[in-house]
């Protein structure tokens, strides 16, 4: 995990979501990465823990800066596996 500073200057790609069951169509997809311009930097939210977070909010997410060329390039060419976004982050 990278910091946060780390995407200070880097523009947005896409905003892209995930879909575990490729089978069944999703009208509203809730983003779960961001993908930025240097082609290797991104984005990614995940649910915050239950246990760890007991007071927080149902919707708060635990956000990471990761740096993986490979992974990056995935997510952008997979419009499948992660479709654009289509819901507002703040949902």
């Amino acid at each position: 995990m990278y910091a946060l500073k780390g995407i200070i200057g880097l523009k947005v790609s896409a905003i892209k979501g995930y879909r575990s069951d490729l089978r069944t169509s999703i009208k509203n997809v809730i983003p779960e990465y961001i993908l930025f311009d240097d082609r290797k930097t991104y984005i990614k939210f995940e649910d915050q823990d239950y246990y760890t977070y007991h007071d927080c909010d149902g919707w708060a997410k635990c956000i990471e800066v990761e740096i993986n060329e490979e992974k990056w390039h995935e997510i952008m060419i997979d419009d499948e596996r992660y479709p654009h976004a289509t819901k507002d982050l703040s949902h």
